[in-house]
């Protein structure tokens, strides 16, 4: 993360020069009010106030300019990071939710000039050794109030911190609680439970608005206070130079240069208390990066050969937060086998599904595709070889064409094709637009059971070797269970190797082999036919001893 924003140190290092030139041309401004109260008031001639004029105002125009270019210059800084951050971001974010978000929140406090103070600060020390030529008194009272005004900030910054992090976790963890019972919406509004919801998200709310409103009224307070003491300070330095100007030590213009010069010293702090939530929001945001994404770039892996289907487990194991999920399990099915995966709920298939697509990382053990380690595989090729259709079927918010396509440039031949593979071309050909029929956000356009043989169609595009099926049957009647079967018997023709999660008999029966699982291990496994002999004769003491 710190490589990749160091990688952006040219922005930065641009933006930082023409912060030097504005800086500069800033002292053009105290200059002018010098000149003008010294010399043009007591020699009356506007010829010189006219051009002395003329030229701050040139000035002033120049800094404006510079400022654009200084802000374009942060502008592009922020987005470039973007476009660095974002594909390790996304990689990210079944772990980390609020990523992209994050993301947002640097780029806008870089962007925004949320940060640009900083890039004054080193300017700070130049304007308090101006103030203390002009007078050592001047300047000693500048540095014991931006002293001061730094503490201040400093304590200020500290204490604000931890309630802005305190109310947003606790907002965004309301909100979260609010969508995911909002996502059954069918549920609460069959049950009547949207009123107990709602009053649920009020109760939180008014917690988390209470935290945000102690942050709020502390941050005005301070505000509030540093103000004062600005304005205070300023009028201060002005009386200060007036006590001086008696004693014939500095000149009028020098008064007022001082007070100009004050003011532009104190900007940066100013800055810093006006931008403080949106800075401590994007330090935030930049650790949880720091922490959560991987930016390591993995180096391309070696290509290799279609595979024909050969699929291997060797005496795997997944453990989930310290819990053991799947222990010494393994199976080897040839080209074109079938396995059945069957046992009772929770016993891990659906775990047992991940990770033989390497979805999740085994602990122990090897899990190869002709021999190789699924994790030599290049991830997109992987994906291009094995279809998938997981327990809880979702579709994208595209067209059903390029659902089935998996999201890339719809090829009309292999999405008819695969549509047709798995007998659902008919039923596509049947809803409103057919092929180009938009899917929502929500996807309930369609019925559970045409999202899930859109979902079967989608994992048989492109024609996988390794096709993994967790429950195909669940929302299906019985005709779209006669197009199942007549789908699976198409994937034994073309002798592609196949693993399907279920409790059916009339498809456990169709498998070369089955594997049982109960408790994360191999209860049984071998030939279908003798697995189920085994089930059937465990059965029946237990149904003669009922």
């Amino acid at each position: 993360m710190q490589e990749m924003i160091k990688s952006g140190i040219r922005f930065f290092i641009g933006a930082g020069f023409f912060g030097i030139c504005i800086n500069l041309i800033y002292l053009a401004v105290p200059v002018y009010m010098m000149i003008v109260y010294d010399r043009v008031l007591f020699s009356s001639s506007q010829a010189t106030l006219y051009t002395l004029g003329a030229g701050v105002l040139i000035s002033l125009l120049v800094m404006g300019g510079i400022d654009f270019v200084r802000q374009r210059i942060l502008d592009l800084a922020g987005n470039r990071l973007v476009q660095k951050m974002q594909p390790f971001v996304i990689k990210s974010l079944p772990v980390y939710a609020g990523g992209l978000q994050d993301l947002e929140l640097l780029r806008n406090a870089l962007a925004g000039g949320k940060l640009l103070y900083v890039l004054d600060l080193p300017w700070m020390l130049v304007y308090l050794i101006i103030l203390y030529l002009i007078h050592p008194f001047i300047g000693g009272i500048s540095f014991t109030a931006v002293l001061i005004a730094g503490i201040s900030l400093a304590l200020h910054r500290v204490l604000e911190k931890k309630r802005y992090i305190l109310a947003d976790l606790a907002f965004k963890s309301n909100l979260d609680s609010l969508q995911k019972s909002l996502s059954h919406s069918e549920l609460v509004s069959g049950m009547g439970m949207y009123s107990a919801v709602m009053e649920k998200y009020r109760e939180t709310d008014d917690q988390v608005m209470a935290l945000r409103a102690e942050a709020g009224a502390f941050q005005s307070g301070i505000e509030a206070a540093l103000r004062f003491f600005y304005v205070v300070v300023s009028v201060l330095v002005f009386g200060t130079g007036v006590v001086v100007f008696f004693s014939g030590e500095i000149t009028v213009g020098a008064v007022f240069a001082s007070v100009l010069i004050m003011a532009r010293l104190l900007y940066p702090l100013e800055c810093s208390l006006f931008n403080m939530k949106s800075s401590i929001e994007a330090m935030a945001a930049y650790d949880r990066l720091k922490e959560f994404v991987n930016i390591e770039k993995q180096k391309d892996k070696l290509s290799l050969p279609a595979p024909e289907g050969k699929f291997d487990m060797e005496a795997i194991g997944l453990a989930l937060n310290g819990k053991t999920i799947l222990h010494n399990i393994s199976f080897s099915l040839n080209p074109g086998e079938s396995l059945g995966v069957f046992g009772p709920s929770s016993a891990g298939k659906t775990s047992l599904c991940k990770v033989m697509l390497g979805i999740r990382p085994v602990a122990v053990g090897k899990v190869r595709l002709d021999g190789a380690e699924i994790s030599q595989w290049p991830m997109d090729e992987f994906g291009g070889y094995v279809g998938y259709l997981p327990q809880e079927t979702e579709l994208f918010p595209v067209n059903v064409a390029e659902n089935i396509s998996r999201l890339r440039e719809v090829d009309s031949e292999k999405v008819v094709k695969a549509a047709q593979k798995a007998g659902v071309h008919e039923m596509i050909l049947k809803l409103p637009q057919g092929y180009d029929t938009k899917i929502d956000l929500t996807g309930k356009n369609l019925s559970a059971a045409q999202r899930q043989l859109i979902s079967l169609a989608r994992a048989f595009y492109g024609d996988p070797k390794f096709v993994v099926m967790d429950e195909p049957h669940t929302h299906l009647d019985d005709q779209g269970f006669k197009i199942l079967l007549q789908a699976m018997a198409r994937l034994k023709t073309e002798k592609t190797t196949t693993v399907i999660v279920t409790d059916r008999p009339n498809l456990l029966v169709n498998m070369d082999k089955i594997l049982v699982i109960k408790d994360g291990q191999v209860a049984m496994y071998g030939p279908a036919k003798d697995v189920l002999n085994q089930l059937v004769n465990r059965q029946q003491p237990q149904a003669a001893g009922v």
